[in-house]
């Protein structure tokens, strides 16, 4: 139900958005908008990378165009229904109770642009009036989402299916617990890969991690069940020198493709590298990639031409790869991550 009513009112009225990008690539997020809009119109920055834009594109087929055209940088989208005092913020909700799938769980999201605005005690607040109501109220992985940006005085409020928004995390701010035996932070970028591309890894099988070194990525995938060569001069934390099943080769990536003899279910690399060099490395490792396999990198941007640089590195890429996605993710900095498959 929640579906048909939100296509019925974009039918008749241009859609405000939320979108949220990385504060250093908002203006390339807004851009990658703007290339499926044209008509758009920035109404404002709510906040250092939140820009609240008007669009001739209904909400509902947002996301799907912006997976079409892999937009990197627009981390999360989430539409704007109506706009309210924040003291009518309560009844402004229960007035569209009915909207909602009393079947599907359902989260309360909230981000605000001041510290007046008491997130945790309004969340409770209106998750009670939620439960009060008969819905079910989850806040990990929701089929259904109420997000509300609040400023002083004022509230953006919207309701959405999960996938619409790109990110399931409020903002796409997809955090992750610290775990006693992690080796870096490094770690989160892989796992929030996997999550925001539904990559299916082999429960088991051969992973390579090229510029595995301090094996941050190779504890990930040890932890999934899979084995791992892990290439890098560099040493591996202590923690992961034991494993039996991690091969440490202690060699230049370039040294060690040639005279492999492995085939491996997954390649990963987080190599510090100029982003064409790194893929022409994933270029050389495909030969060692099984048909359907998949691969996991990231490409260290520069600070100027990002576009024109992930353009050029995709494209060399897809002589080897089918490109599943690239995004500026949460636990990415100056990068972007790339989800590949080897094509036939």
């Amino acid at each position: 139900m929640l579906r048909v009513v939100i296509q019925f009112v974009a039918i008749f009225m241009r859609s405000q958005v939320i979108f949220t990008a990385s504060p250093e690539f908002a203006q390339v997020a807004l851009n990658e908008i703007q290339t499926l809009d044209r008509q758009s119109k920035l109404i404002q920055w709510l906040d250092s990378g939140i820009g609240l834009i008007e669009l001739d594109t209904p909400f509902s087929n947002l996301a799907a165009q912006i997976s079409m055209i892999k937009a990197a940088f627009i981390r999360h989208i989430c539409p704007v229904m109506e706009t309210v005092a924040i003291e009518n913020l309560q009844s402004a909700i229960a007035a569209q109770i009915a909207l909602f799938d009393r079947a599907s769980t359902l989260s309360v999201q909230i981000r605000s642009n001041t510290k007046d605005i008491n997130r945790s005690e309004l969340r409770n607040l209106l998750v009670d009036d939620l439960i009060a109501a008969g819905l079910k109220v989850e806040a990990k992985d929701p089929a259904q989402i109420i997000s509300i940006f609040c400023t002083k005085e004022i509230a953006y409020l919207g309701f959405s299916h999960a996938v619409e928004n790109l990110s399931n995390w409020a903002g796409g701010m997809h955090r992750f617990a610290h775990e006693a035996d992690q080796i870096s932070r490094a770690e989160f970028k892989l796992l929030e890969a996997i999550g925001v591309f539904n990559l299916q890894l082999p429960a088991e099988g051969l992973a390579l991690d090229l510029g595995a070194s301090p094996g941050g990525w190779t504890r990930v995938l040890r932890n999934r069940g899979l084995s791992v060569v892990a290439v890098d001069p560099g040493d591996l934390a202590e923690s992961l020198q034991s494993d039996s099943n991690i091969t440490h080769s202690r060699q230049l990536v370039q040294q060690y493709l040639p005279n492999c003899r492995d085939r491996f279910d997954l390649i990963v690399n987080d190599m510090r590298m100029a982003p064409v060099d790194s893929a022409k490395n994933m270029i050389a490792a495909s030969s060692v990639l099984k048909e359907n396999g998949l691969a996991i990198m990231t490409l260290k941007l520069p600070s100027k031409g990002v576009k024109t640089v992930i353009d050029r590195t995709t494209a060399l890429l897809e002589n080897n790869y089918e490109v599943i996605g690239i995004r500026n993710l949460f636990h990415n900095r100056q990068e972007v991550t790339v989800s590949l498959a080897k094509s036939e």
